[in-house]
């Protein structure tokens, strides 16, 4: 049986950890997995606990100064013989990489999550990369696209999507008088705020049986309340602050509306889709292999913030649209996002 470990920053909320903990989860049916938290177990969300609940694999806290971590982890991944080391995210690509050469891991691959990093990281992760790594694992194909164009070699380059858990069946929803567009993310400027609420005051021009529910937390809070203030759209928005009832209220809504500036592969757009939402989204990262424009949502431009409240209005005027559109949509998770396919893509890897 082959030893796996897996590098990643923390057990957190974030969607680098979620999908690590999925991967972890998926291969201890095959394999022998270890994890390793590069900054510790202090902050460990519940869903990642309740998904590690009764399996195999074992979780190691690294400790100290990073020197100390690089050496520790160099240690245990001699001691425990591993075969094949999968790192998440900069720091862990950095440190993993140097401490598996060292530790003789023959196989050891980066993982890029986004289409963006800051510039300081970018320079070390693409020598890491180029140099150390066996290859790196993005989970979009415009993040290998992109990171390739910034000097990483193509040839190292691996793209395996995200994978979505328990994917739920079509639904179809009864018309209603009042439609609820809902948006959810970390409020932070990626996001493109000021656009979606741009969006909502173009939409009122044309539409008034709708209110958009905004759900997250983060850095922009007071600026979404201005920008709802300067656009006079307060009547047609909730905000809710990392509400405990997230899948309640996509369940409950009509219509996605995403508006970011860059993506790599949109959890928050899977998750429209599990629940068959049609999604009006920017054309980024990779949202066209989510999202079949005119089949499952619509996509636009950066900043169309006239286009996009055009497409929501006429998502509003059919229920048929709506229908038809979130079942593609669901049925795009279906064919492509699934843990099984997931799960291949990795053993593939390893056994190649």
């Amino acid at each position: 049986m082959k030893n796996i470990a897996i590098v990643i920053p923390s057990l957190s909320a974030g969607g680098a950890e979620k999908q690590a903990t999925l991967l972890a989860v998926t291969l201890q049916k095959s394999y022998h997995v270890d994890i390793f938290l590069l900054h510790g177990i202090d902050s460990i969300s519940p869903q990642n606990r309740a998904l590690l609940e009764g399996g195999d694999v074992e979780v190691h806290p690294l400790r100290g100064t990073m020197l100390s971590k690089l050496c520790q982890l160099r240690r245990e991944l001699k001691r425990r013989g591993v075969d094949v080391l999968f790192n998440y995210l900069t720091s862990c690509n950095v440190v993993g990489a140097i401490a598996g050469r060292m530790a003789g891991v023959k196989r050891i691959y980066g993982g890029i999550r986004n289409t963006r990093v800051e510039w300081s990281k970018m320079v070390a992760d693409r020598f890491i990369h180029n140099h150390v790594a066996t290859g790196s694992i993005y989970n979009c194909y415009s993040g290998a696209e992109y990171f390739t164009s910034k000097g990483y070699k193509a040839t190292r380059n691996i793209v395996i999507p995200n994978c979505f858990m328990n994917i739920a069946e079509p639904m179809v929803r009864a018309d209603r008088e009042v439609k609820h567009i809902v948006t959810v993310g970390r409020f932070v400027p990626q996001k493109d705020y000021r656009t979606l609420i741009r969006t909502i005051a173009s939409l009122r021009a044309l539409r008034k049986e709708f209110v958009v529910d905004i759900v997250g937390y983060g850095e922009q809070e007071q600026n979404i309340v201005a920008w709802i203030n300067e656009f006079g759209v307060e009547d047609s928005v909730n905000i809710y602050i990392k509400p405990d009832n997230v899948q309640d209220i996509l369940r409950d809504a009509d219509i996605y509306l995403s508006t970011s500036l860059f993506e790599g592969t949109s959890n928050s757009i899977m998750e429209a889709m599990n629940w068959s939402l049609p999604v009006v989204a920017t054309d980024v990262g990779d949202n066209s292999h989510l999202i079949a424009d005119g089949v499952s949502g619509m996509l636009h431009p950066i900043g169309d913030a006239e286009g996009m409240a055009q497409s929501l209005a006429r998502l509003i005027d059919s229920a048929d649209m709506r229908n038809s559109m979130g079942a593609n949509g669901n049925n795009n998770l279906h064919e492509n996002y699934t843990m099984k396919l997931f799960e291949q893509r990795y053993v593939d890897l390893i056994e190649s």
